[in-house]
């Protein structure tokens, strides 16, 4: 056998073989894009969550006190809530402003909901006692107004334009507030946020702590300088543990929706390549007679293997991508979620899964190699 017979290329069966390797490289990109697709629309279900109840406490912290009241020192409700923001507002007036503290603001407590692809939460609403309060939030906040003016008087509030397009559908938008707020602007931001000038009458009077980003603060020993007893707080780490106790179950489900596709879609594609690999038996008898060991013959059956692979990897990347452009810009942006385009956490199981199937490729292969005859043993 001469020098250049001894080394088998992969390419021009790729090439003279179009229609059977495109097959295979379709099945392929198609396997991709299905497990790619799955982790976007299964992983995307909290992380609107995640920008509600998590992401803002970058920049602030919650705070609840009693103030060292006692409501039946009060003859009238009133009374009672006068004096309630009377000493929270004194109490944040009395918080230090260093090490990371910004400012504090009192404020009183309502939501507005929001929907994900699956299950709802709730937006904190935080209604402040001034108009002053309103700007100062929101510039602390990097947001921007976008449309509308900002509140000017009780009962106004303005909406991250995500919560707005979240209930274009429907008439749940304000069905925890109740008709004595108005909706007078559209923010943009990174979160989530709701805020405006609270009525005469909100109760539920509790602390906002506006922080540096990413300041590493203890809430409770901020607020308690100012001389009255934290009965309750929330910072991040706080947020972040009730977000993955809400949502916990999500992860194992996205793993077991992953697997369960991932197993059914390596069946259909490894029946095509069973079939790709059974066509190619009387070709590799033809190598073996003409002195082609089976070894040889194995290296190169397993090139055109990753070959198609590499192919079907790119291509199934480009499906993919233009695939969740379309979710994100016709589905999802429509209605108000925001779900990250790049799921780095589908890699790991992608490759997994295209590992598993190259393992499989082997079985099919080897079993070829086994049956492969010369021409004489054939007609013998």
């Amino acid at each position: 056998m001469s020098k250049s017979r001894s080394k088998l290329s992969p390419w021009p069966y790729i090439r003279n073989n179009r229609v059977r390797t495109t097959v295979l490289i379709i099945s392929l990109s198609v396997f991709m894009l299905m497990i790619y697709c799955v982790n976007y629309v299964i992983g995307g279900i909290g992380e609107p969550f995640y920008q509600s109840d998590v992401a803002p406490y970058d920049r602030m912290q919650l705070v609840a006190s009693q103030f060292d009241m006692n409501g039946a020192d009060y003859e009238t409700d009133e009374e009672y809530l006068m004096e309630a923001w009377n000493r929270a507002r004194s109490a944040c007036a009395s918080i230090p402003r260093q090490d990371g503290v910004v400012d504090a603001k009192a404020f009183a407590w309502q939501y507005v909901p929001l929907n994900s692809v699956i299950g709802s939460t709730s937006v904190d609403c935080f209604l402040f006692e001034e108009a002053k309060d309103c700007e100062e939030y929101l510039s602390h906040m990097d947001a921007k107004l976008v449309s509308g003016r900002m509140p000017e008087k009780a009962g106004e509030i303005v909406l991250e334009k995500r919560l707005i397009n979240n209930h274009k559908n429907d008439n749940d938008l304000m069905k925890y507030m109740g008709d004595s707020y108005e909706v007078v602007g559209t923010v943009k931001s990174d979160y989530y946020l709701a805020f405006g000038i609270a009525q005469p009458g909100e109760n539920d009077i509790n602390e906002l702590l506006l922080i540096e980003p990413g300041s590493q603060i203890n809430p409770k020993e901020a607020f308690e300088q100012s001389g009255y007893e934290t009965s309750w707080f929330r910072d991040k780490a706080k947020a972040l543990k009730n977000h993955e106790e809400s949502i916990g179950a999500m992860g194992t489900v996205q793993t077991l929706l992953t697997a369960v596709s991932g197993a059914l879609l390596l069946i259909c594609v490894s029946v095509v390549l069973s079939l790709h690999i059974m066509d190619r038996h009387g070709e590799w008898c033809l190598l073996h007679s003409i002195g082609f060991s089976t070894g040889e013959i194995y290296v190169m059956a397993l090139k055109e293997i990753l070959i198609c692979v590499a192919i079907s990897v790119v291509t199934g990347a480009v499906l993919s991508a233009l695939t969740v452009i379309g979710l994100h810009t016709f589905l999802y942006e429509p209605i108000g979620v925001a779900i990250k385009l790049w799921r780095g956490d589908a890699i790991p199981r992608i490759l997994v899964v295209f590992l598993a199937l190259i393992g499989v490729a082997q079985i099919p292969i080897f079993t070829g190699m086994r049956k492969i005859q010369t021409i004489d043993a054939i007609e013998s």
